[in-house]
């Protein structure tokens, strides 16, 4: 959510000059740069030059930062009753083993524009998306009756993912949850996990999946598997 916060000041104060938003313009996944723009308007007819200190960090779902990704200061000159575009870019590098389970960066820019009291405090959360994977079933399924669930996964980035855990739960197929560990995928391979379950119970279920690795934190995925009674 994006949203500027206005401190109070004495008059002329800086929120009735200028306003500003975060655009992204880039994907929301893991593993690529995610680039904004900083626009920022002059609602008046006098030009101005514009200190903004920008800062990036890894955030909780609290909003508690875990740690800075980026800080940085630029002066933007700004046309009278026009907007002027800065772009922002954290990279892949600046982020890969810095975020937290919930993958959400948050972005903030500090404005000042002299003579103009206060502060314009502009902020954006992004939050990435993790890569996918496919859980694939070819067989009938029965009750008591042992079947394999292939998780297949390709790796999207261009750096090799270590410390994979695949994790598979469901009320009625699996009474524990099962693990399985494997230990590298290079870049753009592709590989088959076999998960094997064991259904107990009749009826529509739901096989939960979670994918965890060293370069990104539990994707999820899920398979409606129908369970038919033994014969």
């Amino acid at each position: 959510m994006e949203q500027n916060t206005i401190e109070k000041c004495k008059s002329p104060c800086i929120y009735e000059e200028l306003a500003g938003e975060f655009k992204l313009i880039s994907v929301r996944e893991i593993g690529k740069d995610v680039v904004l723009n900083l626009s920022i308007r002059s609602l008046t007819t006098k030009p101005k030059q514009v200190n903004v200190d920008i800062k990036a960090s890894s955030v909780l779902y609290t909003k508690k930062e875990i740690h800075e990704l980026l800080k940085e200061s630029k002066t933007i000159c700004v046309p009278g009753c026009e907007g002027t575009e800065v772009p922002v870019v954290i990279t892949y590098a600046m982020y890969e083993d810095l975020l937290t389970a919930d993958n959400s960066i948050e972005v903030t820019a500090v404005c000042t524009c002299e003579p103009y009291d206060g502060l314009l405090i502009i902020e954006t959360n992004v939050v990435l998306d993790n890569p996918k994977f496919e859980i694939k079933l070819n067989k009938k399924v029965n009750v008591d009756k042992p079947v394999e669930v292939d998780i297949i996964f390709t790796n999207p980035l261009d750096k090799e993912v270590s410390n994979i855990v695949v994790t598979a739960e469901g009320s009625g197929l699996l009474k524990d949850p099962v693990s399985v560990t494997m230990h590298s995928v290079k870049p753009k391979e592709t590989v088959t996990i076999p998960i094997i379950i064991k259904p107990y119970k009749a009826g529509l279920k739901h096989l939960l999946v979670d994918f965890t690795t060293n370069k990104f934190q539990n994707a999820k995925g899920y398979l409606e598997i129908e369970v038919h009674e033994a014969k």
